[in-house]
């Protein structure tokens, strides 16, 4: 009979374990990086102090990033260097950039671990990526039509209901595609993945896929650079109209505003400046290997004051 009050006692304790537990587990629902957890703090309280900022950028898509004689070169490259004079001016001290290589498989969940303090990597500015992740203001602006051989004729989106598209690997073109077909009331396309994106265009020319797609910069880029005229007078075409518009920020973490700010007023001083004017004439400009025209887009820097 004495040993009940222990068989009690261990009971209460049993029950009060759970209860902490279930107080202390994390919330169901979305994605969490359990690999690692940011560290708390300002971002750019640890930038100015370690006179650094990492940099997450992506190597595997021209003219965004990509490695040239050994070289990392590219749009976003080229606009993070930009970024980091005007945040040593805003820190009072020199800021370097680290660079750690980033694919569109890590591009976000580095930032969400703190791997890195910022991630450019052509990455479009979506609701589902804003689950886990900020972005700055856009900084860079494209659309999503569909790539495909111009001996199959000239072709419109429609065209390609029921056919084979495909897409690169964790890319947000399969959401944005099916979606969009999906509200013309059309048959879905097969989407069928590649690791990368000459891979896609190379199997585009081979007869493999009816078309293939992503930010209309990227493939028309690979394709020139693999070799394939694309236009009017080519081999290869994009669809006059896009499926989905696109919108890359720099992605940051989350509930961060004053480092998220710290971004922003960067960019908006290059804006300014015409600084971003020169960057984009480089590689989106007339006499660039894949003229994109700015037309109206253009940032609205915050107020000073």
């Amino acid at each position: 009979m004495k040993k009940w009050p222990l068989v009690v006692m261990a009971i209460v304790l049993l029950g009060a374990g759970l209860l902490i537990g279930r107080v202390t587990a994390p919330a169901s629902g979305g994605t969490q990086n359990t690999s690692a957890q940011a560290p708390s703090g300002s971002t750019w309280d640890r930038i100015k102090a370690d006179g650094k900022v990492i940099v997450g950028i992506g190597q595997e898509a021209a003219p965004f990033g990509y490695r040239e004689n050994g070289e990392l070169v590219g749009f976003d490259f080229d606009i993070v260097r930009a970024v980091t004079q005007r945040l040593s001016e805003y820190a009072g001290r020199p800021i370097q950039p680290e660079f750690q290589a980033v694919t569109d498989e890590t591009r976000i969940t580095w930032v969400q671990s703190g791997q890195v303090h910022m991630s450019l990597a052509h990455t479009n500015i979506t609701r589902k990526r804003l689950e886990n992740i900020d972005f700055s203001v856009p900084y860079g602006w494209d659309g999503k039509g569909i790539l495909y051989r111009l001996s199959d004729g000239v072709r419109d989106l429609q065209a390609f209901a029921g056919k084979s598209i495909g897409i690169k690997r964790s890319s947000s073109a399969e959401g944005e595609i099916k979606a969009y077909f999906a509200a013309k009331g059309w048959t879905a396309p097969t989407l069928k993945q590649f690791d990368n994106h000459a891979a896609g265009v190379q199997a585009l020319m081979d007869g493999q896929i009816d078309g293939f797609t992503d930010d209309n910069s990227i493939t028309i880029n690979t394709a020139v650079n693999s070799g394939h005229k694309v236009g009017p007078n080519g081999v290869l075409r994009v669809t006059d109209t896009h499926y989905s518009p696109a919108y890359f920020g720099i992605g940051v973490r989350q509930n961060d505003s004053r480092w998220r700010d710290m971004v922003n007023y960067s960019l908006q001083d290059l804006w300014q400046s015409g600084d971003y004017r020169k960057v984009y004439d480089k590689w989106f400009g007339p006499d660039s290997s894949c003229p994109i025209p700015l037309g109206d887009h253009h940032m609205e820097p915050f107020v000073k004051g």
